[in-house]
């Protein structure tokens, strides 16, 4: 296997992050730093990153590929924050402490993360040309009238010097409610951009206080499908998130 394929396996980065790893002379093989990209790794070569071994003798092999997490409110999705001590992997093992994340949840946030230690499959989720959608469950203060609002949602509204969109907007119809006909304080929200807080932002523009936020899917990956405590997590294939056989 390519030396950039094999790493962004082992969970380094994706395969551009890994190139650029590699032609900084931070990689060594059997001893020797190796700068060729096209250089061929085997399975029982060694393999130093910054002068540390990694590959099987980190358990990389032993570890789940992908895994989904249920992210509580009130930790933030990051290895580490010198203002808040409360990061997500302060609920996970350490063996799961190298996984990089694709897209983030707010503090306030919870729902739905996965996690991976293969780069080449977080830059599939995460890069915009992939459009893999994203489903949220949104709670508010006060019943809205959702077509209006889906409809301005769906449009796009102006925030921040951005236009912010959703893919689709309907009610949840996660509790019974006695509201009015065409009224709910429960949400359902597709996005398939994911900028930064853009459910808030996009509330904030309609004065909507948003009570809680949930992300509920990604892509075909769907916690209405599967128990899955908050705090907790599940190895999860490719083929649940993506809807593809690969893996």
């Amino acid at each position: 296997m390519r030396i950039n394929a094999f790493l962004a396996k082992l969970g380094l980065g994706s395969r551009r992050k890994v190139e650029e790893l590699v032609l900084s002379g931070r990689v060594k093989i059997n001893g020797s730093t190796i700068t060729d990209l096209s250089f061929q790794v085997n399975e029982d070569d060694t393999i130093l990153f910054d002068g540390k071994p990694v590959g099987k003798e980190e358990g990389f092999d032993s570890r789940p590929k992908i895994i989904a997490f249920n992210k509580p409110a009130g930790f933030l999705t990051s290895h580490e924050d010198k203002h808040h001590e409360n990061t997500i992997f302060t609920l996970l093992p350490e063996s799961f402490q190298k996984y990089n994340y694709a897209g983030r949840l707010d503090l306030d946030s919870r729902g739905l993360i996965l996690l991976s230690i293969d780069g080449n499959f977080i830059q599939k989720v995460t890069h915009p040309k992939n459009k893999i959608d994203k489903e949220y469950i949104i709670s508010l203060k006060q019943p809205v009238s959702w077509k209006k609002i889906a409809e301005e949602f769906m449009l796009g509204v102006r925030e921040g010097g951005e236009t912010l969109r959703a893919l689709s907007v309907k009610p949840a119809n996660v509790v019974p409610e006695k509201t009015q006909p065409g009224f709910t304080s429960y949400l359902s929200i597709v996005l398939k951009e994911g900028k930064k807080r853009q459910i808030r932002r996009m509330c904030k523009t309609k004065d909507l206080v948003v009570l809680d936020l949930y992300r509920i899917r990604i892509g075909k990956l769907d916690l209405r499908n599967f128990h899955l405590e908050e705090g907790k997590y599940k190895e999860v294939t490719e083929g649940q998130v993506l809807g593809n056989p690969s893996s």
